[in-house]
């Protein structure tokens, strides 16, 4: 720090102080929703990556001004904070595990009958676009997938097929709780 440095004028303040983390505060709320589906929308968390990363690179330039020209004000550790909560809550996982506790009761009440559907409903929290019977249970197929169909499933008897699918068609189950796996369906 300089030894006549000035404090930080009225747009800095105002800059890191209130628009910087009202936007990342969005962007890390977008993170948090994505996370709340049992696969987080690949589009969603890229377009939240990028905000993120622009963010980024203006609060690192607003530092670096802030260290070249005014006093220290810890206005500008709000957010890299708010990133720093977000990473932790994603890392441990609370997002997914609290969607699935908002979901799961609406699932197991569908899954009870497990109708065929086809067209986008609402289960909890989870979007879903298509419940399938299979043998040995119901599959719930979620947005998230990039490439594969991903969902959860309630399977009651429990499966072999633990890990990741291998080929075209095949199914790959992740015990989530009780009777339920997360899946990832290889479409082509």
């Amino acid at each position: 720090m300089r030894a006549n440095a000035t404090p930080p004028p009225r747009w800095w303040r105002i800059v890191v102080g209130v628009v910087l983390p009202i936007l990342v505060t969005i962007a890390c709320a977008a993170l948090l929703l994505a996370a709340l589906q049992p696969i987080a929308s690949f589009v969603l968390v890229i377009i939240a990556g990028y905000a993120l990363v622009g963010l980024g690179a203006v609060w690192t330039a607003l530092a670096g001004v802030r260290l070249w020209r005014f006093r220290p004000d810890r206005r500008i550790w709000i957010a890299p904070t708010i990133v720093a909560v977000t990473v932790t809550l994603a890392v441990l996982g609370v997002p997914g595990r609290i969607g699935w506790q908002l979901s799961k009761g609406d699932l197991a009440r569908y899954a009870e009958d497990c109708p065929a559907t086809y067209g986008d409903m609402r289960l909890g929290v989870y979007e879903v676009y298509m419940v399938t019977p299979r043998p040995g249970g119901c599959h719930f197929y979620t947005e998230g997938g990039l490439f594969d169909a991903v969902g959860v499933a309630h399977l009651p008897g429990g499966t072999d097929d633990i890990g990741d699918p291998v080929q075209e068609g095949d199914i790959g189950y992740r015990h989530l709780d009780g009777d339920w796996y997360r899946f990832t369906e290889i479409v082509f």
